[in-house]
């Protein structure tokens, strides 16, 4: 189910409210494994953009796409001016920076035990944050949804990979294997994800990505 962006905003939290407390809608957006797995109940769902931010595979994975000894890859958001810092050579411009995905209103009773199970299954390194949801990358339009729920892995966090190249991160990810399966499905499951609901929101590192994978 979709649900219209006039009533998107509705039953949003308050700015960095716990809508899982205060009886109001959780709203989660998924930018990685979520997209093609959602693994919890959802009453609705609207695909979108968040700005400023750039999806990197850039987070290590030790309990889901590889091991304690081999960890795999995946997604983590990267703000526009800490990518620039990172990688100079490829500036990110944080008023056309957006990382496209959907974001899912959960079931309404179950905020709670399903917050406390994606806690569980991001809790290799990410913490929680909360973002605006935009229907388009444009920069003028106002956001559909308000406050909606992110899991990021901050580059604080110890499991960050650092400032790795398109090509190391590739070939960490053409050999690594965890409980959840290797680390190239889960790159080519979310591209198919993606294009699935709009053509171009495969971005360009990811789409070099893939094809070195």
């Amino acid at each position: 189910m979709t649900v219209a962006v006039e009533d998107s905003v509705e039953g949003c939290a308050s700015a960095l409210g716990t809508p899982w407390e205060n009886g109001r809608a959780l709203w989660v957006f998924g930018y990685g494994s979520i997209i093609y797995r959602v693994d919890f109940p959802v009453e609705a769902q609207v695909f979108g953009c968040i700005r400023g931010r750039r999806r990197a595979f850039l987070q290590k994975s030790h309990d889901h796409r590889g091991t304690t000894s081999q960890p795999g890859r995946v997604c983590t958001l990267i703000p526009a001016a800490e990518w620039t810092a990172m990688f100079p050579g490829d500036p990110a411009d944080p008023d056309t920076t957006a990382c496209w995905g959907v974001a899912y209103r959960v079931k309404s009773g179950m905020e709670q035990q399903v917050k406390a199970q994606l806690d569980h299954r991001e809790k290799d390194g990410y913490t929680v944050d909360f973002v605006s949801v935009y229907s388009d990358d444009g920069a003028d339009s106002a956001p559909v949804l308000r406050n909606v729920l992110v899991y990021v892995g901050v580059s604080s966090n110890p499991s960050f990979a650092g400032a790795s190249s398109i090509e190391e991160t590739a070939r960490v990810i053409a050999r690594a294997v965890g409980p959840s399966g290797t680390n190239r499905e889960y790159i080519y499951r979310l591209c198919q994800a993606l294009r699935a609901q709009r053509g171009d929101a495969v971005d360009e590192y990811l789409g070099a990505l893939e094809k070195r994978t």
